[in-house]
């Protein structure tokens, strides 16, 4: 299996108008007094030069890189670009605000068939390995997530929820879901890497991943230096509006439910492993969320697009940046707001 990707789509192709500058870095577009943006100063193993633009500078660098290129190029909040001595070319505050992002939980079990767990096994993992290099074979062709599936929450789980919950939900498409399940072929523990959250106890375990497809919570990418190679302070605010916290209380309620299903019995061993049984309570089971949460890197809308008389709109329909010229914004940055599904298509389409 391949995932289709920038490179795949792009960089194969022998395109003598197509050049890539490795190991480069974009550290400011530049405009001229027109405001319209020329050339882009760049660094490659120490060097500074600028390359220019016969047409337009399209910016892709991600929901983090490209909210802090525009603010080191003085387009953003003029107040905090002026703190930091940054000409300000457009005053935007929308750049770096509006950050949106899905985050995945789950409830694992011990089951009686084979996982990654046994990746903890370095002679399995070897023959793993072997059988993937000589012939596309064995463990290593399962993704870890392989089966995926959307819901909107049945009218049991929303009766519980608030007026406040169901009102914010409302507000989406009928048939937008509100989680997404993921099957996991590992332990989902309260670590942030799959890989490093399992016991290795010889135990294989799978998990029910469950995801937030409606984010409220809204998150900031902020600069804290005029320069690019100085990280941004970022703050995904996750799980700061109530909305959230009572949908991932419903997600994670159902993910039990899931497991208790009677087509599992025959797969699960032994009692609920992560968080276990005596998380009972909403307060405890959002606890055992919030102690184990990650971010499934789908963070959207830090240039959000949107209407000129929008003070927020970063870009506009053809993803053009505001109060400049010949600047674009592509990335998953752009998005209003974040799809309930994986954006990947969306941003290569």
């Amino acid at each position: 299996m391949t995932r289709s990707s920038s490179e795949t789509a792009f960089v194969r192709f022998d395109d003598p108008d197509y050049y890539v500058y490795p190991l480069t870095m974009a550290l400011k577009v530049l405009f001229n007094d027109a405001k319209k943006a020329t050339s882009v100063l760049v660094n490659t193993a120490g060097a500074e030069y600028t390359i220019s633009a016969r047409k337009e500078i399209i910016l892709s660098a991600g929901v983090i890189g490209s909210a802090q290129l525009l603010q080191v190029s003085g387009v953003g909040d003029a107040k905090a670009l002026q703190a930091l001595n940054i000409d300000v070319v457009a005053d935007l505050p929308g750049v770096g605000q509006n950050m949106q992002d899905h985050i995945v939980f789950g409830v694992t079990h011990g089951v009686n068939v084979v996982t990654s767990s046994a990746f903890g096994n370095p002679d399995f993992a070897a023959k793993q390995a072997q059988l993937f290099d000589q012939s596309a074979s064995g463990l290593l062709t399962n993704p870890t997530a392989d089966l995926l599936a959307w819901e909107k929450l049945p009218n049991k789980t929303r009766s519980m929820m608030s007026n406040s919950t169901l009102t914010s939900l409302a507000k989406y498409p009928a048939d937008w879901p509100e989680l997404e399940y993921i099957a996991l072929s590992a332990y989902l523990g309260n670590t942030s890497m799959l890989s490093t959250s399992d016991p290795l106890d010889g135990i294989a375990y799978a998990s029910l991943g469950v995801v937030l497809c409606t984010p409220q919570s809204r998150g900031t990418v902020t600069i804290t230096s005029a320069n690019a190679t100085v990280a941004p302070a970022i703050n995904p605010g996750f799980l700061t509006h109530k909305a959230d916290i009572e949908v991932a209380v419903g997600g994670f309620k159902r993910a039990r439910e899931f497991w208790a299903s009677s087509s599992l019995d025959q797969l699960r061993v032994g009692p609920e492993v992560y968080p276990g049984p005596s998380v009972v309570s909403d307060a405890q089971i959002e606890n055992a969320i919030r102690q184990s949460f990650q971010t499934i890197f789908h963070g959207s809308s830090t240039c959000a697009m949107g209407k000129p008389d929008d003070p927020n709109a970063v870009v506009d329909t053809q993803a053009r940046v505001y109060g400049v010229k010949g600047l674009r914004v592509v990335d998953a940055a752009a998005f209003t707001f974040l799809p309930p599904g994986h954006p990947q298509s969306t941003v290569c389409k």
